[in-house]
Order: structure tokens, then C-alpha cells, then sequence
């Protein structure tokens, strides 16, 4: 591990651990009849880094543990001093909570949940948890493209989630219809990044490994957070059943992620019976603010 002091854009000075963690990048897509063994081990390594509140200690009472996922806009990166997701939770890291977050199963750190993603995240909260003395139940938060990773976690290993609370997050990879509104979905954004770099919808078909540029609906199953432990009810309406509590913050002003889409995702969850909380704010765009972050940590105050 190695320590690391920075100071965030509000002046404070924290302490980070920067690690890695080896996982197995190797994933049988598709199904097959051949008898033979088609799963096979194939390390990859995955930078981590990991915020010990000052309230920490090696015995007595378990520190609380959230994982904090970044956006499209963030990674985790000790070279460059970039913490990911846990910018996000600063308020929850000041009152006590420890804080950990993932680059992901590629060197660019979009990898917005695929299933790598999440085998790296699990390696990682499995390391913390043994070396230090910290929850084993966890709670799940993440911004924008964090949040689908946030969702998809919960997902795939709800016996150790808590609560989910997460920012403007990615819901629907390939958008959906909402009355007549078309929100737009991840797979439709096909612009080049700033810096050069493939579109999101190259990062797709390279981190759910589609076989061609064409959608490919088996690759997504269980990571697509709209569809995910979903149904289509009698009157054609998605029913989603969430592993635990949810909350949401979302802008009216997000010129990112449609405001209609959380919303229609609210609804979803709420045809189910289960419980989910959203905060949609007036005038606010895609970006974290002061009532978001302090907002989480009283939702994350419910569940320790």
C-alpha cells in the first residue's frame, strides 16, 4: 500500500492508500454445448484506493464501509492523484465512514460496471475488509456512470449491500421511450471523447465484449439496472425489484442523464412495492453538490 496526502478543491488535506488487487479479467460469453472447460483463470491487476477516516481504529467497533464509484469523468490513479468515486463522499469520509473505489478492469477506468468491473470492486472490498477493521455489510454510492456501477454491484452481491445512494446516475445502456419522450440511453452517446479517445458507445462494445458494433441484448443481462430483476407488468410497465433501499439525486438542468429517465426508474421501483427515495433538484446540472453529498451521509446514517 502506499500513502498518499492531497488536498481536495475545498482546501482539506486527506490521507489515501493507494493498492492493487488481481482479478480474473477472463469471462465465457455466451453458452455452449462443448465438453470441455471454456472458463479459465486470467490475472489482471486493478489500482484501488481506499480513505481511513481519523476516527478509525484497529479494534473495538467496525468503521463503517462505502463504495464509492466514479463517473465517465474520474478514475482511480495514484500517479496522477486521482481518488475516483470517493470525491463524492467526502461528507460521509469526515464523519466517520471509510471510503473505497476502483479504476475498473481497464486502464481508462470506463468500464461502468461490467462484469470485470465488478469482479475487481469485489476483490478489492474483500482485501480492505480482512486487513482492516471494517464493515462487512456496505453501503453503495457512485455518480453518473458510477451509478449503474453502483446499481450493478448491488445486484450481483445484494447479501452484503445495505442501502444505495447514488447522484444522476446511468440506469438504461440502450435508452427507452417514456410516453412520448425519448430518453436517451449510454449506448446512444457515439461522439469521440474530448481527449481523443473511443465514444462511449466504442467502450461498450469493447467492455461487454459484443461480438460486433451491433447491440447485443445477452451480453448486458444482469448489468443493465433498468432491466436488471425487472419485469413487464399487465399494462406494459417495467416493475423493478431493487436488493435494498435506494436513493437518488438528480438535477432538472442535467444536460447528461435525462431527468425523465430517474424518474421513470423511480416509477419502476415503485410498481414493485420497494422502497426508493429521489431528490430532484431545480436548476441543478450534472454535477455533485454541498445538499447532495450531506444528504448521503444522513441516508447512510439510517443503515449503521
Amino acid at each position: 500500500m502506499k500513502k498518499q496526502t492531497l488536498v481536495s478543491k475545498d482546501g482539506v488535506e486527506r490521507e489515501y492508500l493507494f493498492f492493487d488487487v488481481e482479478f480474473n479479467h477472463h469471462r465465457v460469453v455466451g453458452d455452449s454445448i462443448a465438453n470441455e472447460v471454456l472458463d479459465a483463470y486470467e490475472p489482471a491487476t486493478c489500482e484501488c484506493v481506499l480513505y481511513l477516516p481519523k476516527t478509525y481504529t484497529e479494534d473495538g467497533d467496525e468503521t463503517p464501509l462505502i463504495l464509492s464509484f466514479h463517473g465517465a469523468g474520474g478514475r482511480v490513479s495514484s500517479e496522477l492523484g486521482k481518488v475516483g468515486g470517493l470525491k463524492l463522499a467526502t461528507a460521509c469520509m469526515d464523519a466517520g465512514y471509510a471510503v473505497l473505489d476502483v479504476n475498473g478492469s481497464a486502464l481508462h477506468g470506463l468500464t461502468m460496471g461490467c462484469p470485470e468491473h465488478l469482479f475487481a470492486a469485489y476483490k478489492a472490498y474483500r482485501y480492505v475488509i480482512r486487513k482492516f477493521n471494517l464493515s462487512e455489510k456496505v453501503l453503495i454510492a457512485g455518480g453518473s456512470m458510477g451509478g449503474h456501477t453502483a446499481m450493478n454491484f448491488a445486484n450481483t452481491f445484494p447479501s452484503i449491500v445495505l442501502a444505495i445512494g447514488v447522484f444522476y446516475p446511468r440506469l438504461n445502456m440502450d435508452g427507452v421511450t417514456v410516453g412520448d419522450h425519448n430518453c436517451i440511453g449510454t449506448w446512444d452517446k457515439t461522439k469521440p471523447k474530448k481527449d481523443g479517445g473511443p465514444s462511449t458507445h466504442d467502450r461498450i462494445v469493447e467492455i461487454y465484449r459484443f461480438p460486433t458494433d451491433e447491440w447485443c441484448e445477452a451480453n448486458t443481462i444482469g448489468f443493465n439496472p433498468y432491466k436488471t430483476r425487472s419485469f413487464i407488468n399487465r399494462e406494459g410497465e417495467r416493475v423493478v425489484i431493487p436488493p435494498c433501499p435506494i436513493k437518488i439525486w438528480q438535477g432538472t438542468e442535467d444536460p447528461t442523464v435525462d431527468p425523465v429517465m430517474v424518474q421513470e426508474f423511480v416509477n419502476s421501483v415503485r410498481r414493485s412495492g420497494s422502497y426508493i427515495e429521489l431528490h430532484m433538484m431545480e436548476g441543478v446540472d450534472h454535477h455533485a453538490n454541498h445538499v447532495m453529498r450531506e444528504e448521503l451521509r444522513l441516508w447512510f446514517d439510517r443503515f449503521i
